[in-house]
């Protein structure tokens, strides 16, 4: 227990001198010098290195900004783009592991490309307010050496992609601000951009939309279940995306800190912390090495309206790829993000489908638990345990979000089972059957729909040899593609009929377009 109390009480300390040395943070640590009667280069804090190949800074080549020679030494293409790796906050002083992952990744992927390293350690190995004020400095040195290729070698950049991780998402970010109108950066990418000094703090004071033409931006530990954040919440680029909510990740766990903490001493407690920290960055490497299982989120107002199944469409852009395929789409607004779930370890790819299931004889409850597994084509998912939530009162419509692991092919059943009795006690009070006995207990269901998101494909599913199905406690029943299903065009007003055909009540609301959540 003292060892949580330790770790918590770190964290707040992080929190409580980032607000003390807030009112500093925007101090102005210098401009880049644009005027050509200036004679003596700029001093550059920060050190770049060439990745040649290997996992090792010992590996790489220094390029010293203002000596063109080391730009031959070093092997610089001048007709391919540039990408320029950024690391953040450090607690041990080391350069990490991910970062050579992630420049193999880029090399593997493009072949052809120019890959700096930054390394501004002295910088970032500080207390972290400290560490936080001296990224806009490390973005002055960026930006300077990026003038220099600019008059050196005639570099566009168009062809500069910045990927920063937590502190260096906003390096990045200060980096792109000395760059306007047609010489903006062609691409930042913002891997779980530090949260503490920047939240909600002005445009210019942070990672922003306005730093480059294209600003991606991956969040994945902007709040845990114990109320931690070490990554910034709100939307900061063109495109956001939230993986799993934005929150703590699947294979992530914060008990996991006790093991670590005997197993690497007192660095087990940022290990455990970077578990979800640096998801964005294994995320962004997945994006770039299985490019035949892209992961697609989609544009919702939250993460519960996302839980609850009701923004799967791609329609008007709302969908996007995370990673490194990632599009810049204008659909007038920047502040809604970009949802997905993905699984615990790579490929992180998971199929979403949504779930609406119509009941005919529930009544004043808004969730429901049950169980369901899907059978395809090209495999089966074993049962899932959901839980169902009231999207049309009126036609006790419900719905949720189910992530499968794995391809399913094309879908021919799903298989329904209430999850237990105990859990349903209160739920079954309030069912009666057609007859008014309270004691024969059922659920009555008249059909079941899903949409996968990825293929944007709707089916609807129905019972084998009834209209309805009496479903009870602890049985399963197996429901298949309803005989409509197979009809590539079906109006809505026709479906509407075959559904109140079925006993099942329409309401206008029904009418009304599916993911009315997503804006």
């Amino acid at each position: 227990m003292m060892k949580a109390v330790t770790t918590i009480s770190f964290f707040l300390l992080i929190h409580i001198e980032a607000v003390k040395s807030k009112g500093n943070s925007t101090d102005h640590v210098g401009e880049l010098e644009m005027d050509n009667e200036v004679k003596v280069p700029p001093v550059v804090n920060s050190t770049f290195h060439m990745h040649l190949q290997g996992s090792l800074l010992e590996d790489t080549c220094v390029i010293k900004p203002f000596q063109s020679d080391t730009l031959d030494t070093c092997s610089y293409n001048t007709s391919s783009p540039l990408i320029i790796i950024i690391h953040g906050w450090t607690m041990s002083g080391k350069m990490e592991e991910w970062i050579f992952s992630l420049a193999l990744a880029l090399k593997t992927r493009l072949e052809r490309v120019n890959i700096l390293i930054i390394d501004w350690r002295p910088l970032a190995f500080q207390p972290y307010p400290t560490a936080a004020k001296n990224a806009r400095q490390v973005g002055l040195d960026v930006a300077n050496l990026l003038k220099w290729l600019e008059e050196t070698t005639q570099l566009s950049m168009d062809k500069v992609h910045l990927i920063g991780y937590s502190l260096g998402a906003h390096v990045a970010g200060f980096a792109g601000s000395h760059f306007t109108k047609a010489k903006k950066l062609g691409r930042i990418t913002g891997l779980d951009p530090a949260g503490p000094n920047f939240e909600g703090v002005p445009a210019s004071d942070r990672l922003s939309p306005d730093d480059g033409k294209f600003v991606d931006v991956i969040h994945t530990f902007a709040k845990s279940s114990i109320g931690l954040a070490v990554g910034i919440k709100q939307t900061v680029g063109h495109v956001d995306f939230y993986p799993n909510g934005g929150y703590f990740q699947p294979g992530c766990h914060m008990s996991d800190i006790y093991n670590n903490v005997y197993k690497y001493g007192l660095e087990g407690v940022p290990k455990t912390i970077k578990c979800a920290h640096q998801r964005a960055v294994h995320l962004f490497i997945d994006s770039l090495l299985n490019t035949d299982q892209q992961m697609t989120a989609y544009r919702c107002r939250t993460d519960h309206a996302f839980d609850q199944g009701l923004c799967l469409d791609c329609k008007k852009n709302r969908c996007n790829t995370l990673g490194y395929g990632a599009r810049k789409v204008y659909n007038g607004d920047y502040s809604k993000g970009l949802y997905l779930k993905t699984g615990t370890q790579t490929p992180f790819k998971v199929y979403h489908y949504q779930i609406k299931v119509m009941v005919l004889n529930l009544i004043e409850q808004d969730k429901a638990s049950i169980s369901i597994a899907l059978s395809g084509s090209e495999g089966e998912s074993p049962h899932i345990p959901i839980t169902l939530s009231l999207e049309h009162p009126e036609n006790k419509t419900y719905s949720t979000l189910l992530a499968v692991g794995l391809g399913l092919g094309e879908l021919q059943a799903v298989h329904l089972r209430l999850t237990g009795v105990e859990d349903w006690s209160n739920w079954w009070r309030r069912i009666m059957n057609r007859n008014g006995d309270s004691n024969d207990t059922e659920l009555i269901v008249a059909k079941i729909r899903l949409k996968c998101g990825e293929s944007q494909e709707k089916t609807w599913f129905c019972d084998q040899t009834a209209a309805v199905t009496h479903l009870k406690p602890a049985k399963e029943h197996k429901f298949v593609r309803c005989q409509h299903s197979k009809k590539k065009k079906r109006s809505s007003r026709n479906l509407q009929d075959n559904i109140h055909s079925q006993g099942f009540p329409i309401s206008p609301r029904q009418t009304k377009t599916e993911e009315s959540e997503t804006g």
